[in-house]
């Protein structure tokens, strides 16, 4: 392991200099191989070190050594040559995915000593803060090789397979290496989430506190929180878990993580936005087992479910369900594709996102930041000879008007809308540029529905807040079909 004696107090742009000339001075790269590795670190706002792993223009190893040096920083080459071995209960605190996508691992060392960490990117000062905050005080940051680090985290997943999900089982969260106050409380709030079947847990923070909530059945109940709690400590937790950027406080993130409860892999779609009084964080429940699917399980009557069936059956048109957010809309949507979904018929969806995985249904995930947008994956899913397409929101222009197209040359296109009426969709969708005969041309039927609330069986009132009634509260579905077949 190689120390440089003296840390140099040196900006990002000194150290890309001083790196470059070294490099060019050890003649390892050419001038031009430089220059274009600076140039697509101006232009990406990284280093010159990333661009030129990006680039492949040298072994990481090798590059590694020579920023090590520089910065004054150790660089471990070989770590299980010095001895160094992973600390499980790190491992476990932060957990083996998140490590292993910032290609970080802490090490075992004297107790009182600040933490060794082994960092593939060690001038990340974003990421030396994070794992500072999440492992409870100073580090020390040793400079590895990706590849060093994962295998050293893979060795402790061998060891450790019963800590290598990201969250702890909500039965084993006590276990001494990931004991923590912190760590239990998010534990007990995502399984009682699922437990009690809600479809969304909020984190908000106040200008006094920390406040949880569930939405069961629609509505929104207020659960206990432990006062001695860090409202931050509890939200970058989560963060944690979400492999979310756990310094940025300022811009909203979205992201998804996996927790193990009751013995099941559960997955939450985790979304956070800054606030006045701190940040509000909330995940969506994704239970392949709360997906009630099918017509009985949903509360239609026989005639409304025959009226649904004739419309969906149709060789193409446009079938469109409207009704406010948590009504339901996505499971009755799963449910026609669930009856429509045969050897001979071939469905494609394009969803933001994927909430629930159908068997023998292409499903394919947007992802706007990378350009994957409703409107492109619908033009490239015409190209795929499909059946049924099940947009997951028409929400734009070009979504609305590459639905309709789709629906006029022999595609049975489902989809959402917000339309506060099923009369009010047609109207709508001429609102977002749909000419008004193509409309007419291919809608077929426009589904309204809302979730209703019965009273609470052990005491008649709604929601549950007057006797604490834990249980599910009897709801169903109000519907209203126009039928324009």
């Amino acid at each position: 392991m190689t120390i440089s004696p003296k840390p140099p107090s040196a900006s990002p742009a000194e150290i890309d200099a001083a790196l470059a000339l070294r490099l060019r001075d050890a003649d390892l790269i050419p001038q031009d191989g430089i220059d274009r590795a600076l140039a697509r670190a101006q232009a990406q706002g990284t280093t010159l070190d990333r661009a030129l792993l990006e680039q492949g223009q040298l072994e990481e190893d090798v590059l590694l050594t020579h920023l090590c040096d520089l910065t004054g920083l150790a660089f471990c080459a070989d770590p299980f040559a010095e001895g160094l071995v992973a600390d499980p209960a790190a491992v476990a605190h932060l957990s083996p995915g998140y490590l292993s996508a910032k290609a970080a691992v802490p090490v075992l060392g004297e107790d009182g000593a600040p933490r060794r960490v082994l960092l593939a990117a060690p001038r990340d000062m974003d990421l030396r803060e994070e794992l500072s905050f999440h492992l409870g005080g100073p580090i020390h940051v040793i400079g590895a090789t990706a590849r060093s680090v994962r295998l050293m985290l893979s060795q402790v997943d061998a060891a450790e397979p019963a800590r290598t999900d990201r969250v702890p089982d909500a039965a084993t969260a006590t276990a001494p290496e990931i004991d923590g106050p912190v760590i239990r409380f998010v534990a007990s709030k995502l399984a009682d989430a699922v437990a009690l079947g809600a479809s969304d847990l909020h984190f908000e923070v106040t200008a006094r506190d920390l406040v949880v909530r569930l939405r069961v059945n629609g509505i929104l109940t207020p659960q206990p929180v432990d006062r001695a709690l860090s409202p931050e400590a509890v939200l970058a937790r989560l963060k944690v878990m979400a492999n979310a950027n756990v310094t940025e406080r300022r811009m909203p993130q979205d992201a998804r993580l996996t927790a193990t409860i009751a013995g099941r892999r559960i997955d939450f779609r985790f979304s956070s936005i800054p606030t006045q009084t701190g940040e509000s964080v909330v995940l969506r429940v994704l239970d392949p087992r709360a997906l009630r699917l099918g017509w009985d399980r949903l509360g239609f009557d026989a005639d409304m479910v025959a009226r649904i069936i004739r419309i969906i059956e149709q060789p193409s048109g446009l079938f469109l369900v409207t009704g406010p957010t948590g009504s339901g809309k996505s499971t009755t949507l799963y449910t026609a594709l669930s009856h429509l979904n045969r050897p001979g018929v071939k469905i494609v969806t394009v969803e933001d996102p994927v909430e629930y995985n159908l068997s023998g249904v292409q499903q394919v995930q947007v992802q706007e930041a990378v350009g994957l947008t409703f409107a492109r994956v619908l033009r490239a899913i015409l190209r795929h000879d499909p059946n049924v397409i099940l947009v997951g929101e028409i929400r734009d222009q070009e979504t609305a008007e590459i639905a309709c197209r789709a629906a006029q040359v022999g595609r049975m296109v489902l989809s959402t809308l917000h339309a506060n009426t099923p009369a009010g969709a047609a109207t709508r969708l001429t609102d977002l540029g749909v000419p008004a005969f193509i409309v007419r041309d291919v809608l077929r039927g426009v589904l309204g529905q809302e979730l209703v609330i019965h009273g609470c069986p052990s005491c008649g009132g709604t929601g549950c807040q007057t006797c604490g009634f834990t249980g599910t509260a009897p709801r169903t579905l109000a519907a209203d079909l126009l039928d324009l077949t």
